[in-house]
């Protein structure tokens, strides 16, 4: 695998929006070119035209010319003049990119309104990561319809599967990660301390605040165009209320206490038709015994026992300590009368 690709669309409104794309796209605005810019004029001359009007001004004088051919004289102010495609590959690809953005430019004809729809297709070498810049004027059956033709956030996906298997299977590349969470926020502090690191020249762009919140939110894709690999994410530990609400593993995955789980071979699975074993005889049989026996000795000596009610008792004879009542010894012996003398 060369990495993952990245493919990104920008809507062009207003007037003036097509021919500063084309402008930029040509390398003719000198404000972006030099040390403040992450422009490299060294390079620029390894650029590419793959489809197109030689001069910038020439590719918004031909989106008004099929625009009038069509029948449209005037548009709304805030209407989409035209949608930007930017692809672009990993630093460290192992492709053809001419090959590569042919099949790009290719793919968004057929997929825009066919190839009299491409105003332009440009190959940027001169910046970090190579990339292609495919101008794509939305005309359709006479009519304007850029919102329309971008679509929705399922639409987009549904660009962005047709993307992947047409061309990027074709040369190997894997689609962009697609993160939440703690993975994007991993992944884009890593993104933000790579581009601190090496000291890339977006740092010193006026546009770098805007730019950052940008990464911050989907920093995946920038991280495929810089040819990195997303961290993983550090694991989430458990709090002490969920390791205590926690059900464990289960009692399939829980041992048996010892000697509480019968042998495989003492199981039955059917109970029908097995009746328990016999038990063997004894030796010298237990003769049943006599009820009347019981009747005897349980009547012998009831004469011995009275009943006595505690509210017959005194209660001077209670016992706290033991709880019984406990009546004082009696005397048997009968008193006699002194004899006169």
């Amino acid at each position: 695998m060369s990495g993952a690709a990245f493919l990104r669309f920008k809507k062009l409104r207003g007037s003036g929006k097509l021919a500063c794309a084309a402008r930029h796209n040509r390398r003719t605005i000198q404000a972006e070119v030099g040390a403040s810019g992450s422009i490299d004029p060294r390079r620029s001359h390894l650029n590419e035209t793959l489809i197109g009007p030689a001069h910038a001004n020439d590719v918004a004088a031909l989106a008004e010319h099929h625009q009038m051919t069509a029948g449209i004289s005037k548009l709304r102010k805030d209407a989409v003049r035209a949608i930007e495609a930017v692809f672009s590959l990993p630093q460290n690809h192992t492709i053809s990119d001419k090959d590569y953005f042919l099949a790009c430019t290719e793919w968004a004809a057929d997929r825009f309104g066919g190839h009299q729809n491409i105003l332009s297709s440009d190959i940027h070498r001169d910046e970090a990561a190579p990339h292609c810049h495919v101008l794509i004027l939305p005309l359709v059956k006479g009519r304007m319809i850029g919102s329309d033709l971008v679509g929705n956030k399922a639409a987009l996906q549904a660009h962005f599967e047709s993307f992947f298997n047409v061309v990027c299977r074709r040369f190997g590349l894997t689609k962009a990660p697609r993160l939440s969470g703690p993975a994007r926020q991993t992944a884009a502090a890593y993104l933000l301390a790579h581009i601190k690191r090496i000291e890339d020249a977006v740092l010193r762009s006026s546009l770098w605040p805007t730019i950052r919140e940008v990464l911050e939110r989907d920093p995946g894709p920038h991280l495929a165009s810089l040819g990195l690999e997303p961290p993983a994410p550090p694991k989430r530990l458990r709090t002490m209320a969920q390791i205590f609400t926690s059900k464990g593993k289960g009692p399939s995955t829980e041992r048996s206490p010892i000697g509480f789980e019968q042998p495989a071979e003492d199981r039955s699975l059917c109970s029908v038709g097995f009746a328990p074993p016999p038990r063997p005889a004894l030796a010298h049989p237990i003769a049943p015994p006599d009820p009347s026996a019981d009747r005897t000795e349980a009547t012998v000596g009831a004469e011995d026992f009275e009943r006595v009610r505690e509210s017959d008792q005194s209660p001077d004879w209670f016992d706290p300590e033991t709880g019984e009542f406990v009546a004082p010894p009696t005397n048997n012996r009968r008193k006699t009368k002194a004899p006169h003398l």
